[in-house]
């Protein structure tokens, strides 16, 4: 399996990985230190990954937990920081070409492309950290295919 893509501390580590299917949507992803014996364990519920097994400093601990985000979760198109919290965005392909926007696991927004005017419209919650620049550039990721569309039959 291709090694998992860190970056922490101004370096990019790679490090080697397996993954366990444990059934009813739970996997568990290995992590293995430099000596190849030490393992973590981390793991995503409901929405929320978190540290599982094992101990690591907390900024090498949110790195990781980044970058599994960034490959495994394929329904977020980015995360952020902001004030020092992360922010994970996912979005929900919805039917009639209607797409919600939510922010760790909070609806944020939604998206809806008019079939008659060919254009987006969207709708932005007050108390939410993403802005307007956000949701624009889900749309043109919409348009660019890399955020599905679900057909209308």
């Amino acid at each position: 399996m291709k090694p998992l893509e860190v970056r922490c501390r101004n370096r990019i580590m790679f490090v080697k990985m397996s993954i366990a299917d444990k059934g009813m949507g739970i996997r568990d992803y290995y992590l293995y230190g430099k000596n190849g014996t030490s393992s973590y364990v981390f793991r995503r519920s409901q929405g929320i990954w978190e540290l599982a097994y094992g101990v690591m400093p907390e900024d090498v601990r949110e790195a990781c937990i980044d970058a599994l985000i960034l490959r495994y979760d394929h329904d977020s198109p980015e995360l952020f920081y902001n004030n020092g919290k992360r922010y994970v965005v996912r979005i929900s392909t919805k039917k009639s070409s209607i797409w919600h926007v939510y922010v760790n696991t909070t609806y944020a927004a939604s998206i809806q492309y008019d079939q008659f005017s060919k254009k987006f419209k969207y709708h932005l919650e007050d108390d939410t950290a993403l802005t307007d620049d956000h949701i624009k550039k889900y749309i043109a990721m919409i348009q660019r295919g890399e955020i599905k569309w679900k057909k209308n039959r």
